[in-house]
């Protein structure tokens, strides 16, 4: 397939080096692309900021050929963005990478990531290629609903938020910054494989997961010693990993002592 790439932001270009290495012909474009290259592709992607996916879609319309595809990566859009190249007779969706996207020049393998696809049947199908040309997985579901961007958005930038506050707390005990940084990017990326194989909740493991209420009063006391904003992100997740424990049989008694350990 000839695929343009409306979009040379962080998602585009991740998008543009997956496929080049593959069978497909791929090229990238702003958000002004030539009219030839908009009439000889078969699939137009774009890979536009949210607020730019209507205005782009309107300007590369009356350029489409009726069997083009044209597909948006917004996880937080439906398929309404792109009427103007509908009503041209091209097929429309949304292809959203589960990836986390932080640099331009540092991009994510996307192999073994999911892609969420909706719209039409040539749009899924079109979908399921470039997903599996990029080693992706794919699940068809509605992306318009914002709970489905904010669970995503909970996983990727809560990891990362946490990770910043184990981070601080390792190099006031000495790290290297970049020495922690790595250490705790090995333990996420192991935490995400567990996810992988085992599911949730049994990729749960640690202190609460064992019922060891003890423990969690020692973590308190010691990070109440490293700062207040430690301690209040500690307490502000724990919570949430009992929930997980007793969804993998930590007995209410403990889950209760547990919490308890917060109020001391």
């Amino acid at each position: 397939m000839n695929v343009l790439i409306i979009g040379r932001g962080r998602v585009g270009n991740a998008l543009r080096r997956a496929l080049e290495s593959t069978d497909h012909d791929v090229g990238a474009a702003g958000r002004k692309p030539a009219r030839s290259r908009i009439q000889a592709a078969d699939v137009v992607v774009l890979a536009v900021p949210d607020d730019a996916i209507e205005p782009v879609a309107e300007r590369v319309a009356p350029h489409l050929q009726a069997s083009t595809t044209v597909l948006h990566c917004a996880g937080a859009r439906g398929t309404e963005d792109l009427r103007a190249c509908e009503a041209r007779g091209a097929k429309v969706g949304v292809m959203h990478p589960l990836v986390s996207f932080p640099s331009k020049t540092s991009n994510p393998s996307l192999v073994g990531t999911t892609f969420t696809v909706s719209g039409s049947t040539g749009a899924i199908k079109t979908s399921r290629r470039l997903a599996a040309a990029c080693g992706a997985r794919v699940v068809v579901a509605e992306t318009r609903d914002p709970a489905y961007h904010a669970g995503a958005a909970l996983a990727a930038n809560g990891a990362a938020a946490l990770a910043f506050v184990s981070v601080s707390i390792l190099v006031r005990l000495g790290f290297d910054k970049r020495a922690a940084e790595r250490a705790i990017g090995g333990l996420l990326q192991s935490v995400g494989e567990n996810v992988q194989k085992l599911g949730v909740p049994d990729s749960l493991t640690g202190p609460i997961a064992r019922g060891e209420a003890a423990t969690v009063a020692k973590h308190r006391s010691a990070l109440r010693r490293v700062s207040r904003s430690t301690l209040f992100a500690y307490d502000a997740v724990l919570p949430v990993i009992v929930r997980c424990a007793q969804a993998a049989g930590l007995p209410n008694a403990k889950a209760t002592e547990i919490l308890g350990s917060t109020k001391r």
